[in-house]
């Protein structure tokens, strides 16, 4: 068993706001996992059971939604317990814009370039995808 990181970007729509120019949540947890795979549907595991509702004090309708994973990686700290959300920032913005493919996660574009050099890793088709 391995931890990971998962960044998971959940989105606050009140009533029947636009989707466009929302607050979104920025969600880091912690994850176990036994491969990288697991891990991945670990994530989108807890990013959908943060899909919730409720009145506000205005009687509107606050949903929270799941839109995807902005990030996933490898933790090498071993004292944490599992799903632990260790960084949270609510943000105003695209939400969707921090979504990345499951092929562009640090963890799946470390282990597909891992062979490469460094020469090879920053041209600029790959820079755009390296790891911040």
């Amino acid at each position: 068993m391995q931890w990971y990181v998962a960044e998971i970007i959940v989105r606050c729509r009140v009533g029947k706001s636009s989707k466009r120019e929302t607050l979104y949540d920025r969600q880091i947890k912690v994850l176990r996992a036994t491969t990288d795979e697991a891990a991945y549907e670990r994530a989108v595991q807890l990013g959908r059971a943060e899909n919730h509702s409720y009145k506000n004090s205005a009687g509107e309708t606050v949903f929270w939604e799941f839109v995807g994973l902005g990030n996933l990686e490898v933790l090498h700290e071993k004292r944490i317990s599992d799903g632990t959300e260790i960084h949270s920032r609510l943000e105003k913005g695209s939400p969707e814009s921090e979504v990345r493919r499951k092929r562009d996660l640090t963890v799946f574009w470390a282990q597909r370039n891992k062979h490469k050099t460094g020469g090879e890793l920053l041209n600029s088709v790959t820079r755009p995808f390296a790891p911040r």
